[in-house]
């Protein structure tokens, strides 16, 4: 039986556009003087570094050793030129996106039903940054048992050992998870370890017809799917 969820945040949980939000992302980034310290081409690239990842290492350490390197501050001055960031301006880019009520529909009733809840949001932001980003979805950091930040995954979606690492770390296996989001690459390709996808399609990313196992469908459909769900 199916026990455990996996819901993924941008775009997801949070409803927003992804290129929207990481267009006024860099101009946040460039107001706080962050670029000062990496080129936004650099940036990009420290970045990629992270999405690359082969497990040698947590994210942030890929990120800050790899911006450190392009950029040439070190790494615990960049850091904490994006902590600033993180703190400040980062905080307008709320506008960016919206609360959408049966998100928090959702979770209230798969919680109620008691099934373990994992947040596994692309591994590329620190703490303060994922949980603001949980709270401007009208949620809670206590609403999951694991929330996956840079500094505890050493890979990223879509690499599968992105979704091994988590499950290991909770004790759970492929067969007893579901899928919840709206990336037919980096969320859907879950569903060839096993687990059961949901994608959804109001912020849907790549080619929906490429996700043929995964149940589809909007907010609604991903409420009526919640709803559905049977009692732990």
């Amino acid at each position: 039986m199916r026990d455990t969820i996996f819901f993924d945040l941008d775009g997801t949980l949070l409803p927003l556009d992804m290129d929207d939000f990481f267009g006024a992302y860099n101009e946040g980034a460039h107001q706080s003087g962050v670029f000062e310290l990496i080129s936004p081409e650099d940036f990009g690239k420290a970045v990629y570094a992270m999405i690359g990842n082969d497990g040698q290492m947590t994210n942030k350490e890929c990120f800050f050793g790899a911006a450190a390197k392009l950029g040439g501050a070190e790494p615990e001055v960049i850091e904490e030129a994006f902590n600033a960031f993180y703190k400040g301006a980062f905080l307008n880019l709320k506008k960016h996106t919206r609360t959408e009520i049966k998100v928090g529909e959702v979770v209230r009733i798969a919680r109620q039903k008691g099934y373990r809840m994992v947040l596994a949001t692309q591994p590329l932001f620190p703490e303060i940054a994922t949980d603001k980003r949980i709270e401007w979805a009208g949620l809670k950091r206590d609403d999951f048992e694991y929330v996956s930040y840079y500094h505890n995954s050493h890979y990223c979606k879509p690499n599968p050992k992105y979704f091994e690492e988590i499950m290991g770390k909770i004790g759970v296996t492929a067969d007893r998870c579901y899928i919840v989001g709206n990336d037919v690459k980096d969320d859907m390709c879950a569903v060839k370890l096993g687990f059961e996808g949901f994608l959804v399609l109001d912020h849907a990313v790549g080619d929906v017809s490429e996700a043929k196992q995964c149940k589809k469908g909007g907010y609604s459909d991903l409420l009526r799917f919640a709803e559905s769900l049977p009692q732990i």
